[in-house]
């Protein structure tokens, strides 16, 4: 997720924004000059491009690749992907907005998404999780719901806060090809002064990575039919904004991920 300044600062990340971006930092560019690359770093990245993400933009970890700054996705996970991408002979994407990823989540998970919060996420992200649930609940005329839980075993994503001296404000993983939520939203404490609505707008974005939507103003993923080719106020966009609801581009886009 981007911040208004025009710097990177947010993948929910499942996340997906917010968004700051997920684009690159000096921690993860450290991550990838110690990284041996493994025989199969450039097909991977290949099938990442073939999706529409930007070469610069993707930064290989010991386990897992950020792309865009706040989208976040397991080495193995991404393998897996390659392998059925290559299987299926799946062609380029279009280049236009309102934006899903190849996997979303299944009818197993989707009806009641599990959060669990760790203990030291601080009280004003722990409100700002809990209007993202709600913000997600009240789209009308989808299957999709959101709770929280108390125990991190019965959940699907974990919550937690990290420190980087960098511009994203979270991250968070995208489903797995198995069709279950984004494992994990990563919250930067380095913006822990930010804007109540502004951390509501950034949790929600990343919300949307963890259930397969991508950057609306970036030429990942895959276009939704029906969906406007402009929304510079979706909450998918990748600069964070003070929170004033879903466009209904997101609304439809929704509707049609997940349809009652």
């Amino acid at each position: 997720m981007k911040h208004p300044s025009g710097h990177y600062t947010c993948s929910v990340i499942c996340i997906a924004s917010l968004m700051l971006l997920f684009t690159s930092c000096s921690k993860n560019d450290k991550e990838s000059k110690d990284l041996t690359p493994a025989p199969n770093v450039q097909e991977m990245t290949n099938y990442l491009v073939n999706q529409g993400f930007s070469e610069q933009q993707i930064v290989f970890g010991k386990d897992r690749v950020v792309i865009e700054s706040d989208i976040i996705i397991t080495l193995a996970e991404l393998e897996q992907r390659v392998a059925t991408w290559k299987k299926e002979h799946q062609p380029g994407v279009p280049q236009t907005e309102q934006r899903r990823g190849t996997y979303i989540v299944s009818n197993v998970y989707n009806t009641n998404i599990k959060f669990y919060i760790d203990p030291a996420v601080p009280a004003d992200w722990k409100t700002a999780i809990q209007g993202a649930v709600d913000n997600w609940n009240a789209v009308n005329g989808t299957r999709l719901g959101m709770s929280i839980v108390a125990n991190q075993a019965s959940s699907n994503t974990r919550i937690f806060m990290g420190f980087e001296n960098a511009n994203w404000i979270a991250r968070a993983y995208l489903p797995g090809s198995a069709g279950t939520p984004g494992v994990s939203v990563e919250i930067n404490s380095n913006f822990n002064g930010l804007a109540a609505n502004k951390k509501l707008f950034a949790i929600t974005h990343e919300f949307g990575h963890t259930i397969g939507f991508h950057h609306t103003n970036q030429l990942s993923g895959t276009l939704i039919p029906g969906t406007p080719n402009v929304d510079p106020n979706s909450v998918m966009n990748s600069t964070v904004l003070p929170w004033n609801g879903f466009t209904a581009g997101d609304v439809l886009a929704t509707q049609i991920l997940y349809p009652q």
